[in-house]
């Protein structure tokens, strides 16, 4: 019986061993001649990264061009267009530019961002993460989004943002090439465009004409027919870019419509056209911009220094190191299993919060090291109530975390604020939380009590 309890805390010990590895060290697989850890990043607020900064100014003579401070290698020159000078905005006009450019930094899921608006000049600031997809997410958050439908022949505008209800990028097999997948943008329109799409959909449609032509011979007269393609056909714009043009092949009755924008063969590739796909999207389902912007891009410093950060991490691990020197002095073995099941607690919230895309922001680091001497407490606890009784009593557990309630409230209430550092307090010390019992009460407690028969 003493040999089965072994091997059975000593599984656990090593599976909570296995956590902690994972969690701070990685796990590692060799693809393209190197090592690459296969554990999810952790997805670092603003306060940890450089920035991007962009500032727009309204009626400087020039339209939605970004201002570089440097020249991007991909960068090429663009001409700007001229604002009209006579055009007046609104406090209104400002107010809804900021909405709209934070639907589309939300819908494009950029991270953590941040914007500024001086209502009086109508001059915006916006702030987002410096990574490999800030240029494509700066430009597309600035984006005009003038969606239209036009006749690909006359121009005639067809349909307008103001019958769109929204879209959605989906994807599905390609019919001429079978390892294919092509990218369609779902567009859903409103009650009113649903109307004109069926419309169209009945006059944009394949066809052709027959022609005759009269040739006199030496000793008849021959006619000849002729079939020319009479197909009408559409474009799909985007700020005058064009989508897709197409025509119809049957009526459109459901309000929906299907434009097929691109395709791919590889996994790779697909993945970063539905992407851009979906940044198209994002801009569509914001609406059009009220005010033209001449932007400018500056590259900003992180706020803190690794020096700073090493120092916040270090002096509240050095205080809970001491606080389970404690429980080993006090506790014996129990006392020091106590303090490497800890360890793996906190391995397992920060595994938690990579999994979940939850944003780390120094209010994130708060909330776990708050969870981490909550923690504490509750082992110290199990650890006395152990050397009293056999087993650990439940009403311990039920009077602990009665006490511990008001703090499981403010955490949900702050898991729901749109506000990044305040959701990324919430949400750490809602997942140190369910941890704490999940873990505690499924290894620590079943630790603890064989070691103490």
């Amino acid at each position: 019986m003493k040999t089965f309890k072994r091997l059975k805390i000593t599984a656990i010990l090593l599976f909570v061993a296995i956590l902690i590895f994972a969690s701070f060290l990685g796990v590692y697989k060799k693809e393209d001649f190197r090592a690459v850890n296969i554990i999810k990043d952790y997805k670092l607020g603003m306060q940890f990264t450089d920035k991007l900064l962009l500032t727009g100014t309204v009626g400087d003579g020039t339209k939605g061009i970004i201002e570089y401070d440097y020249v991007p290698d991909d960068t090429e020159e663009n001409e700007s267009e001229t604002l009209n000078d006579e055009q007046e905005y609104t406090i209104e006009d400002y107010k809804l530019t900021k909405k709209i450019i934070i639907k589309r930094l939300k819908e494009m899921s950029v991270g953590e961002y941040k914007i500024n608006l001086d209502e009086k000049t109508g001059t915006i600031k916006i702030w987002v993460q410096n990574n490999d997809n800030a240029h494509e997410v700066a430009e597309h958050a600035i984006q005009k989004g003038e969606f239209t439908i036009i006749d690909k022949d006359t121009q005639d505008v067809l349909l307008t943002n103001s019958d769109v209800k929204s879209t959605k990028v989906v994807y599905g097999a390609s019919r001429t090439d079978t390892s294919a997948t092509v990218i369609y943008l779902q567009i859903n329109f409103n009650k009113e465009g649903a109307k004109k799409l069926e419309e169209i959909s009945q006059i944009y449609v394949a066809g052709t004409e027959k022609k005759e032509n009269k040739e006199e011979q030496e000793e008849a007269l021959e006619e000849e027919t002729d079939e020319t393609d009479s197909t009408k056909y559409i474009s799909v714009l985007l700020d005058d870019e064009t989508l897709s043009s197409t025509y119809f092949g049957e009526k459109m009755s459901t309000g929906v419509l299907y434009i097929p924008i691109t395709q791919a063969s590889d996994s790779e590739t697909l993945t970063t056209y539905i992407k851009e796909v979906n940044n198209i999207s994002a801009i569509i389902n914001s609406g059009a911009l009220p005010v033209e912007y001449s932007f400018s891009e500056k590259q900003e410093e992180a706020n803190l220094s690794y020096k700073n950060i090493a120092i916040g991490i270090v002096i509240p691990a050095a205080i809970l190191l001491i606080a389970c020197i404690v429980l080993i002095v006090k506790f014996k073995i129990k006392g020091l299993v106590s303090m490497f099941l800890q360890i793996g607690y906190i391995a397992l919230v920060l595994l938690a919060l990579r999994y979940t895309n939850v944003i780390i922001t120094i209010q994130g680091i708060v909330g776990i090291v708050i969870f981490a001497y909550i923690n504490y407490a509750f082992n110290y606890l199990l650890l006395r109530n152990l050397k009293e009784n056999e087993k650990v009593q439940w009403k311990l557990v039920g009077k602990f975390a009665l006490y511990t309630s008001p703090i499981y409230a403010i955490a949900i209430i702050l898991a729901f604020n749109s506000l990044t550092v305040i959701n990324s307090l919430g949400m750490a010390t809602v997942w140190g939380s369910f941890s704490l019992y999940i873990y505690n009460l499924s290894i620590t407690k079943t630790v603890l009590e064989m070691l103490n028969k």
